[in-house]
């Protein structure tokens, strides 16, 4: 009986997975060539599988020619699939990333940006320069499930060299948040304050998607404490 029901759990699951790999099949199909675009400059190409059908997407960051009403140019992300020798279209996003000179202190650099794509979810790693010493990281880990993409990860890092180091930390899937303050100094005489940690799960109502999520935009109250942490 145990083993029938081991055969029968076994077969569901091998129908599932054969069921999502024709739809992929054929939403692919469907997708339209990416064709460069035309007056946009490639910043960043990477390749991995993101959906589980061991095959590997192609994902594409490019400097726009539309300006971001500063001194920059608005940035493209674009993740495409390879179907039969061609490169297709899956998704396109205006959003996640900064634009090419909204980085700070660092006009000439740009955008100290990375896109990486390791267990199935996309990584990107952006930072804002404040000053000579202060900097914002942003990492956020996005994976495509239910049919659409959505920010499961987010880990923002806000540091002085000298004086201290935030971090905030979220599992969207999971809900849990983890906050550090950690303190320095390059002053002999100056008192080092106390670091603080917090760990709590908070009630996000529903997992961010991918669209319209912009890295660092997002305030919370930190439950129990008069801090704020930050996505």
């Amino acid at each position: 009986m145990f083993i029938d029901l081991q055969i029968s759990a076994m077969k569901k699951i091998s129908l599932t997975f054969f069921t999502l790999l024709i739809v992929l099949k054929c939403s692919s199909q469907t997708m339209a060539d990416f064709n460069l675009p035309k007056n946009y400059k490639m910043v960043l190409e990477t390749r991995g599988d993101l959906d589980k059908d061991g095959v590997e997407e192609v994902v594409y960051a490019f400097d726009t020619d539309k300006p971001d009403g500063r001194d920059g140019l608005k940035r493209m992300l674009y993740i495409c699939k390879q179907v039969d020798g061609k490169i297709k279209l899956w998704k396109s996003n205006s959003t996640i990333l900064r634009s090419n000179k909204d980085c700070g202190f660092c006009i000439d650099a740009g955008v100290n940006l990375s896109i990486k794509i390791s267990n199935n979810t996309l990584i990107t790693e952006q930072t804002f320069n404040h000053n000579s010493r202060h900097y914002s990281t942003w990492k956020n880990i996005y994976r495509y499930q239910n049919n659409d993409w959505f920010v499961i990860g987010s880990t923002m890092n806000d540091y002085d060299t000298c004086d201290f180091d935030y971090k905030y930390d979220i599992n969207f899937s999971t809900k849990q948040v983890s906050v550090a303050y950690t303190y320095g100094t390059c002053d002999e005489n100056k008192k080092i304050p106390k670091d603080n940690f917090y760990n709590f799960k908070y009630p996000f109502k529903t997992i961010p998607k991918m669209d319209d999520f912009a890295p660092g935009k997002a305030e919370l109250k930190i439950p129990k404490s008069d801090r704020n942490f930050y996505y």
